[in-house]
């Protein structure tokens, strides 16, 4: 079972410095984020802000930025060149821009020493001071373990693994894990929300290396940036508190009992998260979102400039429809396998 803890040492610097990246169809939602984090952040502290821009129209960014409370940031627009990501596989729901924070690195000044790095699909619940404030304690970056995949191979760690096994969003993330030399036990942890030493990662060329991964072993690759970010810093992060980062997976096993966590990490997690992360593709502006902390993005989305909107009712009611017929397709296709892997050893 996982279990983490992190310790804190305040540093120097005490305004936080954040990144995130969006184009014109997340710009609503890297709002909406950076909202949730100034509303959060302790009066004392300034947020210093870059966004890896996408292609923002400049009336969008201007939007951007009436949704924020003047006098508490300092916001700074990044045009990226996305040549070298060229060829990456984005299948799924995510496009380019999901590789954008490999390039961090390459694009942020060089007085930029270290950066939270936030997904634009999450809410911040606490005081982002506190994760600015935890030691990194030589690692390249802190992290927190996918809840959805936590293992190279949680199928050889966890020992109700049985139980787990239909809601995890994947046993083996890296799935040449073997060949790279990794651990089975190695845990795997998600990119939505990242402590970033930018000083080791220009050090150490990791935008180099992540791109190499990439190319070398795409035809491995899962989970699209994660695949590299994991393989590249492996052995070389920190764990952070889940509560850190809560994906949707949390409300997807049953109890704690079918989950890869200890009970208090799993009540304190899905209960009382610092950050919300809207994984897998039903977002809370979509049409379809079954996360039970949907209500609070749109608490602070009408703190933007986008105050008040809301998808489509009839595009609501088409969506459901068709998130179910997907559920039944996914519990077909475990069953089938089941039933496969039963006859196998009958």
């Amino acid at each position: 079972m996982i279990s983490t803890r992190a310790s804190s040492a305040k540093p120097a610097d005490r305004d936080p410095t954040v990144v995130l990246a969006a184009d014109e169809a997340f710009a609503m939602a890297l709002a909406t984020t950076l909202r949730s984090v100034l509303d959060n952040l302790a009066p004392e502290r300034r947020l210093r802000i870059f966004v890896l821009d996408a292609g923002l129209q400049a009336e969008t960014r201007q939007r951007v930025l009436r949704s924020l409370p003047s006098g508490r940031f300092d916001l700074e627009w990044l045009a990226v060149d996305a040549s070298a990501l060229a060829g990456l596989p984005i299948p799924g729901h995510v496009n380019l821009v999901g590789y954008y924070r490999i390039l961090i690195p390459r694009v942020l000044p060089a007085d930029v020493r270290r950066v939270i790095y936030l997904d634009s699909d999450l809410i911040i619940r606490a005081d982002l001071g506190r994760l600015w404030d935890t030691d990194l304690a030589g690692q390249l970056c802190l992290a927190a373990q996918d809840c959805s995949a936590p293992y190279m191979d949680s199928s050889q760690v966890l020992p109700n693994y049985a139980a787990c096994a239909p809601y995890l969003g994947s046993s083996q993330p890296v799935p040449n894990f073997r060949e790279l030399g990794l651990s089975p036990a190695a845990p795997y942890f998600n990119s939505g929300v990242l402590s970033i030493d930018l000083d080791g990662w220009r050090a150490h060329d990791m935008p180099r290396r992540m791109l190499a991964c990439l190319e070398d072993h795409k035809q491995h690759v899962l989970f699209w940036d994660q695949y590299a970010l994991n393989v590249a810093l492996a052995g070389h992060w920190g764990p952070l508190d889940l509560r850190w980062n809560q994906g949707l997976h949390f409300f997807l096993y049953p109890s704690w009992q079918a989950s890869p966590f200890d009970r208090q990490t799993f009540d304190q997690a899905r209960l009382d998260p610092y950050i919300v992360h809207y994984t897998t593709r039903y977002k809370p502006w979509g049409a379809y979102c079954p996360h039970p902390f949907r209500h609070e993005f749109f608490t602070y989305l009408d703190r933007t400039a986008w105050a008040g909107w809301r998808p489509p009712r009839l595009k609501v009611i088409w969506e459901l429809v068709k998130s179910q017929e997907r559920a039944l397709r996914r519990g077909r296709k475990w069953l089938g396998k089941q039933a496969r892997q039963w006859f196998a050893r009958a």
